[in-house]
């Protein structure tokens, strides 16, 4: 694993933050490996049909089953971890942000209307 500090480098050589960078790379194994999915659900529907020739109902219990392989898949949990991680870290940021420079944090929303008054006045 890349210490932190080479990640932190590697996210300012990109013009990232750390988090931001973490997240390209999340979206982009997410990418690849859903091309890679969709390659294999293609081709196992196409064997599924014209070699085998199962009837409909077979084919949707192969599917079904299939689909319950995936949802037990640990990379699925993985980048849902990853995902509250960066989630976190963005967080973490705005804050940080906010609490540096006040005026760009958002407005609190009045139920009363008196957001909108006070800017229009």
């Amino acid at each position: 694993m890349t210490s932190h500090r080479k990640r932190k480098q590697k996210a300012q050589s990109l013009g990232l933050n750390e988090a931001e960078l973490q997240l390209c790379e999340l979206l982009g194994q997410v990418l690849e490996l859903l091309r890679w999915n969709q390659v294999l659900g293609y081709s196992n529907q196409y064997l599924l049909h014209e070699k085998l020739g199962l009837a409909p109902d077979e084919r949707h219990r192969v599917m079904r089953a299939a689909a319950s392989a995936v949802e037990q898949d640990g990379r699925i949990q993985n980048w849902g971890q990853r995902l509250l991680e960066i989630q976190d870290s963005l967080q973490k940021i705005h804050a940080h942000m906010v609490a540096s420079d006040p005026a760009r944090g958002p407005r609190l929303a009045r139920d009363d209307g008196a957001a909108e008054a006070a800017d229009g006045a």
